[in-house]
C-alpha cells in the first residue's frame, strides 16, 4: 500500500515537473518573440496608385484666313424700274481742306442692297488715306435726298445703267465689253453697273483680286471723273494701275491699284486721248 501511494507522488512530481519546464520554455519563447522578432502591424497598407501617363496636350492649330471673295456670282437682277431709295444719314466731312463736294447715295429699288449699309463703304473709300482726299484738294459729304448736292452715286442694275449712261451718249452694254457692261459717269451722276459690284471682271478673278478692291477701284475712278479727270495709261508693266487707267477694260501689264495717291503722292499716268 505504501508502496502504491510512493508510486504515485513519483508519477505526479514527475507530471509537475514536466509541466513547469514547458511553461518555462513557452514563456522563453514568448520574451524572444517579442523582443528579437517585432510582431507585424496588422493595420493594411495603403495601396498607392499607379500614375497615369499623361497624354500630350493637343495644340490647336491657328486659325486659317478665308480666301479673299473674288466674285460673287448668283441670282441677282440685271434690269429695274429706275426709281432708288436714298441713304438717309448726312455723313461726316472726308477730309480737312480743299473744295467740299457733296454727293447722295442712291440705290435702284429692285437692288438687294441697303443704302445705309452701303455708305459705310463708301465713306470709308472716299475718306481713305490714300483716297481722293489726300491731296487737300478735296473733301467730300454724304448728304439725305432734298439737301444741296454736287453728284449722287447710284448702284444700279446693267439695262438701267445702259439707259442712264445712254442718255449722255455712252454705250456701257456693247457687245465688246464685259457681259453685263461697265459702269460710268456723265452730268453729275456716278453711274455703278450691279453686274460689276458683284461679279468684278475677268483679268481681276484670274489674278487674284479680291472683289472689294474692285469695288473701290470703279468708285474712285467714277469720282474722279466727277473731279474732272479723264483717262490714264498704265506706267509700265508690272507698275501700279492709275485709278484713272480704264482697268475695268484691260490692266496693259500693270498691277490692280485701287487708290488715287500712293505713299503720300498722288498717283497717274500718261493722259489717254
Amino acid at each position: 500500500m505504501r508502496r502504491r501511494q510512493h508510486r504515485r507522488r513519483r508519477r505526479l512530481t514527475a507530471a509537475i515537473f514536466t509541466c513547469a519546464a514547458v511553461l518555462a520554455v513557452a514563456g522563453v519563447g514568448a520574451w524572444l518573440t517579442d523582443t528579437d522578432e517585432p510582431a507585424t502591424d496588422s493595420a493594411p497598407t495603403p495601396t498607392v496608385p499607379t500614375p497615369r501617363a499623361t497624354p500630350p496636350a493637343t495644340q490647336t492649330p491657328p486659325p486659317t484666313e478665308a480666301p479673299p471673295v473674288l466674285s460673287m456670282p448668283g441670282d441677282f437682277p440685271d434690269d429695274g424700274p429706275g426709281t432708288f431709295r436714298y441713304a438717309s444719314t448726312e455723313g461726316d466731312v472726308l477730309g480737312d481742306s480743299g473744295t467740299l463736294m457733296r454727293f447722295r447715295l442712291a440705290v435702284e429699288d429692285t437692288v438687294d442692297e441697303e443704302p445705309d449699309e452701303l455708305a459705310e463703304f463708301v465713306d470709308e473709300t472716299l475718306g481713305a488715306e490714300q483716297g481722293w482726299t489726300a491731296g487737300g484738294n478735296h473733301r467730300f459729304q454724304r448728304v439725305p435726298e432734298g439737301a444741296a448736292y454736287e453728284f449722287t452715286i447710284h448702284l444700279v442694275t446693267s439695262q438701267t445703267a445702259g439707259r442712264m449712261c445712254g442718255s449722255a451718249g455712252l454705250n456701257v452694254l456693247a457687245p465688246s465689253l464685259p457681259d453685263g457692261g461697265v459702269s460710268c459717269y456723265y452730268s453729275g451722276h456716278v453711274v455703278l453697273n450691279l453686274s460689276r459690284w458683284m461679279l468684278s471682271v475677268p483679268h481681276y478673278v484670274d489674278d487674284e483680286v479680291p472683289l472689294e478692291v474692285y469695288r473701290r477701284m470703279v468708285l474712285n475712278h467714277e469720282v474722279g471723273h466727277a473731279l474732272g479727270l479723264g483717262h490714264e495709261a498704265c506706267p509700265g508693266p508690272g507698275e501700279p494701275a492709275p485709278v484713272m487707267q480704264q482697268q475695268t477694260l484691260r490692266l496693259d501689264g500693270c498691277e490692280a491699284y485701287e487708290w488715287p495717291y500712293l505713299d503720300g503722292q498722288r498717283y497717274a499716268g500718261e493722259p489717254v486721248p
